[in-house]
């Protein structure tokens, strides 16, 4: 019982620590760019082992405003998620060709449906 009694209050005090709190600043910040992701999804060809899906991944995780991607061999697909500001599907489609493979084609998808597969 004792045990359990510091256990609360340690959770208790974590939870009032200011410091652990985000400012409504941070939390706008966060939505608003939350509010402009995008997620798509790519039908590759010629994917046929995990350092295919090796190569997808970070030759797409290199551009700039990718936030996630993850590439599976077995269905041929790589889920991209983004901001349109920043990066494109033609910039992605680009670094696929240049590895090699190709793009049979990309589709948006709800960006829930897409944290899912991640």
């Amino acid at each position: 019982m004792r045990f359990l009694s510091i256990l609360c209050l340690f959770f208790v005090i974590s939870c009032t620590n200011p410091n652990t709190k985000k400012s409504p600043d941070k939390l706008v910040a966060a939505v608003s760019e939350n509010a402009k992701t995008v997620a798509v999804e790519f039908a590759i060809q010629g994917m046929t082992c995990a350092g295919c899906e090796q190569t997808i991944q970070s030759g797409i995780a290199s551009l700039k405003g990718v936030k996630q991607v993850k590439a599976n061999f077995k269905n041929g697909k790589a889920f991209v998620e983004f901001l349109p500001d920043i990066a494109d599907t033609i910039q992605m489609k680009e670094k696929i060709a240049a590895s090699g493979y190709v793009v049979a084609g990309v589709k948006s998808i709800p960006l829930d449906s897409l944290r899912v597969r991640l």
